[in-house]
C-alpha cells in the first residue's frame, strides 16, 4: 500500500504533466517560505498560477470540489503573497486545483479568490 507522501508525489508528477500538456509553464515545485508550501507554481498566458494539488485514493470522503479547506486557502493566499515579494512577477495572478480521486483527475481553473 502506498503512504501519504508517495501519493502526493505522485499526484504532483501526474499534474505536471497535465499542466505542461495544456500549456502552462512550470516555475516552481514544492515552493516553501517559512511554513508555507504552494505544491506547482506555473505560468499560463501571463498569468502567474498557484497550483494546491490533491490525491485520494477514493471519493469517501467527499467531492473533489471541497478538498481545500479555508485554511489552506489562507495559508496559500500567504505563500502567493510571499512568493511575490521574493521573485520579480508583476503579473496577476490566480488559484487553480488539480484533484485526483480515485484516480481520474479533476481540474479547477480560478478555484478560489482570496474574500
Amino acid at each position: 500500500m502506498e503512504n501519504r507522501k508517495i501519493r502526493g508525489q505522485k499526484g504532483e508528477e501526474m499534474a505536471v504533466l497535465f499542466l505542461k500538456r495544456i500549456g502552462f509553464q512550470i516555475i516552481a515545485l514544492n515552493w516553501r517560505c517559512k511554513n508555507l508550501e504552494v505544491d506547482i507554481i506555473a505560468m499560463d498566458v501571463g498569468m502567474l498560477v498557484f497550483v494546491e494539488v490533491k490525491y485520494r485514493s477514493s471519493g469517501n470522503y467527499g467531492d473533489h470540489r471541497n478538498q481545500i479547506s479555508t485554511q489552506k486557502m489562507h495559508a496559500l493566499f500567504r505563500a502567493a503573497q510571499a512568493y511575490l515579494e521574493e521573485s520579480a512577477y508583476q503579473v496577476e495572478i490566480r488559484f487553480d486545483v488539480v484533484c485526483f480521486v480515485d484516480n481520474k483527475l479533476n481540474y479547477i481553473k480560478d478555484a478560489f479568490w482570496k474574500y
